[in-house]
């Protein structure tokens, strides 16, 4: 900047100020007057305007994913979280002398989560195969007891003459069952 255009400036905001004090003291007397009834006093005033917008995007990446497996076991594994996003705005006004804007964003957020301590999950995964045993167990069981009940139902029935017509659509549930009837020396021995 060159400086007569810097002093040309300071001189311009110095007038400002003294230009209304010399008037006053020229103006003055030595008696006191009531002041006029409208008084103009000089002062710059400026003006600006704008907006701003802030967006942000929060990606929270919450709990672990959890298997429950039954009998209260449940374990936590690793996670990965995908989130996309879009966001816009837009800003203008009615003056014809000022252009719209819009502003838009667009992305994407990844986030992975896994466990620090492995051996936990070893453990719980552990846990997890007595459990599946343990119901595997208690499904065969369960599978025996329905077995062995049709046996000596159907058994019963098969000795008393009482079956299901062959055309009935419950026949073939004691269809493979075979009754012996003992001799007369094995229920002598009996």
């Amino acid at each position: 900047m060159d400086r007569q255009n810097h002093r040309s400036k300071i001189f311009n905001k110095l007038s400002i100020c003294i230009y209304p004090i010399v008037i006053l003291l020229l103006t003055s007397s030595g008696k006191t007057q009531t002041a006029p009834s409208n008084t103009n006093i000089a002062g710059p005033s400026a003006s600006a305007s704008g907006s701003v917008t802030n967006q942000a995007v929060q990606v929270l990446q919450g709990p672990f994913a959890l298997n429950t497996y039954g009998g209260g076991v449940s374990c936590q594994g690793p996670t990965m979280s995908f989130a996309p996003f879009a966001m816009a705005s837009g800003s203008g006004s009615n003056d014809p002398e000022t252009h719209k804007s819009y502003s838009g964003n667009v992305g994407v957020s990844f986030g992975f989560n896994f466990p620090l301590d492995g051996s936990l999950q070893e453990l719980c995964k552990d846990r997890v195969r007595v459990e599946i045993s343990r119901q595997q167990a208690e499904a065969d069981k369960a599978r025996l007891d329905f077995e062995l009940v049709r046996l000596l139902k159907c058994g019963e029935g098969i000795k008393n003459g009482i079956s299901f017509h062959p055309e009935s659509p419950y026949y073939k549930i004691c269809a493979d069952i075979v009754v012996k009837y003992p001799t007369i020396a094995e229920a002598l021995r009996k």
